[in-house]
């Protein structure tokens, strides 16, 4: 979508450039200017037509990369419905975010039932070392003939006291406690590892929230820029190397626009992931709602 939003900057930026080497050729032609504006307004031209050549270039390799990870037929077209939008998201209190992380969390709800299967492990481990009861009963019948069968049954007890056992049920013990310290320092450590996504993803979210404010009217400035140097060369009172200067200008706010876009939305769908609802709601984060 970035790629798309390119190329949308650069051919308005071509058509402003058209624009202007066409007022720069004829106001020379009228004998108003120098040939050194009409040359500047040429390379600035070229310089916008390289420009949509690319970006066309790198948003249709980067479509070649979309319809790949999505499993698109070879040669499959694709046209993106969708441009990139900019929706602020509510305010996000760091401890309701951390709480709806720890709850939702699959590779955090795994380790916490490697941790309880360690302890239940562990139990088992433990009582192979206590004395067992068995019991154990049969009942039948027996005879030549159905009419004749006279019923017997059998019953016995058993009980079994590990004496010399100790030494193997104790290493199987301290084998389990190894495995459950390691269950549980694994989970403390996704614990950390999702704290410090949680809290650098909130606070990436909050930079790039206001980077787009700032791109934005960054951006209004330099457009405003660029439409007084082009009244000041059309009225002759100045040269166009001030529309040059504002046409780069403009280029660089639209960039700087673009990727401030790019990276709150890339903020938001990290802040998704982070909470462990990148694959059911990252729409809903992309739109402003959680």
């Amino acid at each position: 979508m970035a790629g798309e939003s390119r190329i949308a900057a650069a051919r308005a930026q071509l058509t402003t450039a058209q624009a202007l080497y066409d007022l720069a050729s004829d106001r020379k032609k009228s004998g108003l200017v120098a040939g050194i504006d009409v040359l500047r307004a040429e390379v600035q031209l070229a310089a916008q037509r390289q420009r949509v050549i690319v970006t066309e270039d790198e948003a249709a390799k980067q479509k070649l990369a979309l319809a790949r990870a999505i499993g698109l037929p070879l040669g499959q077209a694709l046209r993106l419905a969708d441009e990139m939008p900019f929706a602020a998201l509510p305010p996000v209190a760091p401890g309701e975010a951390l709480q709806r992380a720890y709850a939702t969390r699959a590779d955090l709800q795994a380790a916490q039932a490697r941790v309880r299967a360690a302890e239940q492990e562990r139990r088992a481990a433990a009582g192979e070392g206590l004395p067992s009861v068995g019991v154990s009963g049969d009942y039948g019948a027996i005879g030549n003939d159905v009419g004749g069968a006279m019923p017997t049954f059998t019953v016995s007890v058993n009980l079994r006291i590990p004496i010399f056992e100790g030494g193997r049920v104790q290493a199987k013990v301290q084998q389990a406690d190894a495995r459950l310290r390691q269950a549980r320092a694994r989970v403390e450590d996704l614990r950390a590892g999702v704290y410090y996504e949680i809290q650098s993803t909130l606070l990436d979210l909050k930079a790039t929230e206001e980077r787009v404010g700032v791109a934005a009217r960054a951006f209004e400035l330099a457009e405003q820029q660029l439409e007084q140097a082009q009244d000041r060369f059309a009225a002759g009172v100045a040269g166009n190397i001030d529309v040059t200067q504002a046409q780069e200008a403009l280029a660089r706010a639209a960039e700087d626009r673009i990727q401030s876009l790019f990276e709150h939305n890339v903020s938001k769908v990290s802040l998704a992931r982070a909470l462990g609802a990148a694959e059911s709601s990252y729409g809903d984060f992309l739109r402003g709602r959680q």
